[in-house]
């Protein structure tokens, strides 16, 4: 294949408008952007060759045909979808099926070499709750006091022991496990949600919602208020009229430098950070989002996220991913 000395890829898919978001940006850039939906690789195809003397070169159907991941700048891990087993295959096969291409896929990305944003097994790490809220912690940010367990006694314990009152969410932020939302001890859903799995609780920060969008070392803070939605608890309630209220803010230099050592604790080029902003000043951590959204909050302030994310993919970095946290 002939190879282009100037491209990324987007791992994504055609439905995503964050990928041609970004895609348009590139362009514009001089940079070609090359799509890539790995849920269609069973038929548009992967290739791995390793061994004998010739070097190692990975090769998989994009919609502007083969491509080697190692000869992008830069490749964007975008929320992929993966690829899944046709529905009249049988419970064996089906398995296999995933289990192949989970295995060839994780370890595909783990030996192509190149600027990645973010590390795909970095990524996946990031996105679970309890190495975030451990990982603001030894950096020094503020994590409100915080309880994740499936045992009703010790839960009803810590929610009694919340003055301002406790909110409960999910570990793992499925559709399913729903809003975050206010509970009492002897609230009568608590045995149920906890008898579903481990839920994390937290001592309830009244305030603004403070989202971050952390881009290479630009930060990018936006306030909204959650309460415009009906629910001060959680701005997705009714996401469009709190994001109605959206206005940039300045963040507090050490407040910056803090967010900027979680990211690179944690291996992220990118980020949307959710923090907490009370009346009276004070700041909590709440998550981070390794893929979260941003055209919402761009749309409603101006602020230029994705030409800063695009220019970030643009550079790309020499080396392996390794070398992500000088880079970014």
């Amino acid at each position: 294949m002939r190879r282009h000395p100037r491209r990324v890829l987007l791992v994504s898919h055609d439905g995503d408008e964050h990928a041609l978001a970004v895609a348009l940006h590139l362009a514009n850039l001089g940079v070609e952007p090359v799509l890539l939906d790995i849920s269609r690789l069973p038929s548009s195809g992967l290739i791995a060759r390793l061994g004998g003397r010739g070097t190692s070169r990975y090769l998989l159907g994009s919609t502007q045909g083969p491509c080697d991941p190692a000869e992008a700048v830069a490749c964007w891990w975008r929320r992929p979808r993966r690829p899944e087993p046709p529905a009249k295959a049988a419970a064996g096969a089906k398995r296999l099926f995933e289990g192949e291409w989970r295995h060839a896929l994780d370890g595909l990305v783990q030996v192509v070499p190149g600027f990645w944003v973010n590390d795909p097994a970095r990524d996946d790490v990031a996105r679970k709750k309890l190495v975030q809220l451990e990982a603001a912690r030894r950096v020094g940010l503020p994590v409100p006091p915080t309880l994740v367990t499936n045992d009703l006694a010790e839960a009803r314990r810590f929610i009694a022991g919340c003055r301002p009152g406790a909110i409960v969410k999910s570990l793992s932020s499925l559709k399913e496990g729903g809003l975050t939302r206010r509970l009492g001890a002897r609230d009568r859903a608590l045995p149920a949600r906890l008898a579903t799995g481990p839920a994390i609780l937290q001592e309830r920060v009244d305030g603004l919602d403070v989202r971050v969008t952390a881009v290479g070392r630009r930060l990018f803070a936006v306030a909204t208020d959650a309460r415009a939605g009906g629910d001060p608890d959680d701005v997705r309630a009714d996401w469009w009229r709190a994001v109605a209220t959206a206005r940039p803010i300045e963040l507090p230099a050490e407040l910056s430098r803090r967010l900027l050592a979680l990211q690179r604790r944690l291996g992220l080029a990118y980020g949307a950070i959710d923090l907490r902003r009370t009346r009276g000043g004070r700041w909590a951590f709440l998550e981070v989002n390794p893929a979260g959204q941003w055209l919402q909050y761009e749309a409603a302030t101006g602020l230029p996220i994705t030409a800063a994310l695009a220019a970030l993919l643009a550079r790309g970095g020499p080396g392996r991913r390794t070398e992500l946290h000088s880079q970014a």
